[in-house]
């Protein structure tokens, strides 16, 4: 019989590894005493001088740091406490909602995004089973607001954003907000039994997977028409929206598509098919699988990689340089390690 080499202890040793090098590098200067955490450069350092905060990557430190507390590192819930007084106190807004970007006393970015809620209810659910005590205050604040502003029952997904007085700016929808939220609506079932965040999850999979991508041969298309009809010519937004398709979200849905399937009871019987086909689809178009992370075009060439992704290199690569001789290893939860995918500033 062949042993899987994910089961190999080795194999689990170089996942810890990689989630501590992540870990290590996010401690060492992100936390800002005045509120939130530094963006931080190519090399690991603060960038002390960008006071902009946004709520993104405060709710994925959140997210993060509580996997690690999962796992008992030292420190880690202090961070995961730092995170959500932050969310809490400065991205919440009087009116309702949890604006996109903040600074200590203004905000300069009002925007409520569908993107920034489901990190706030990812990020919500994780500390909730790390044991955070206003956890499930945030979870029952947030909930309301994506159920009720951004989700779209007629199609089963949500909206794209609003602005700061809820009014719709945009016909556009996206895939990349509601991928996310399917990974927040798994987590946030599993911290409270809630069986609507799992519907919930199951309806996006199926509108963007198993319709959208399986009519496409199982190219996952990124952006969409009001009516959620593929729009082939939107021309993009280097960071959040390039252009054509992104391999790279194939690989997150398949492995969101196996969480989703398991979480389900094995419910979603199409799941593990739709699984197999999003984590080969884009190699053909998308390049080597070095080079899986590139934007491709729908005509099917490769163009160099998106910001985010070689932010993601650039972070693990800050993180390996500083690296200490004695790792300490974390539980790797059902959903993934702090480096599976989830860094503060990617996509």
């Amino acid at each position: 019989m062949t042993t899987r080499w994910t089961t190999l202890p080795d194999h689990r040793r170089w996942l810890a590894r990689e989630a501590d090098d992540l870990l290590r590098l996010f401690e060492a200067e992100s936390v800002d005493p005045e509120g939130g955490f530094f963006v931080l450069d190519a090399g690991g350092h603060a960038l002390r001088d960008a006071p902009l905060r946004e709520i993104h990557a405060t709710a994925r430190m959140v997210h993060c740091f509580a996997i690690a507390a999962l796992g008992g590192r030292p420190g880690a819930m202090a961070i995961v406490d730092h995170g959500m007084r932050f969310l809490w106190e400065r991205h919440r807004q009087p009116g309702g909602g949890y604006a996109w970007g903040v600074t200590a006393t203004d905000v300069p970015d009002p925007r409520l995004t569908g993107y920034g809620h489901a990190f706030v209810l990812l990020a919500a659910a994780s500390a909730e089973m790390a044991g955070h005590p206003q956890a499930r205050r945030m979870i029952a604040d947030v909930t309301p607001l994506i159920r009720e502003r951004f989700w779209e029952e007629a199609h089963g997904a949500i909206r794209e954003g609003f602005d700061a007085d809820w009014h719709e700016t945009e016909a556009y929808r996206g895939q990349n907000c509601n991928m996310h939220l399917t990974e927040a609506l798994m987590a946030a079932f599993e911290a409270t039994g809630d069986e609507t965040h799992l519907a919930m999850a199951e309806r996006i999979a199926e509108l963007i997977v198993n319709r959208r991508a399986r009519e496409n041969g199982w190219r996952l298309a990124e952006h969409f028409h009001a009516d959620w009809s593929v729009d082939r010519d939107y021309d993009g937004d280097p960071m959040f929206r390039p252009a054509g398709l992104t391999p790279g979200h194939s690989l997150e849905w398949a492995r969101l598509l196996v969480q989703l399937y398991e979480t389900g009871g094995r419910r979603l019987g199409w799941a593990p098919e739709a699984a197999r086909a999003c984590s080969s689809a884009p190699f053909p178009t998308g390049g080597t699988r070095r080079r899986a992370g590139s934007i491709t075009p729908w005509v099917g060439t490769t163009v160099p990689p998106s910001p985010s992704v070689t932010g993601g290199r650039s972070a693990r690569g800050s993180a390996r340089r500083m690296r200490c001789r004695n790792s300490t290893a974390i539980r790797v939860s059902r959903h993934g390690t702090a480096g599976s995918g989830t860094l503060p500033h990617g996509t």
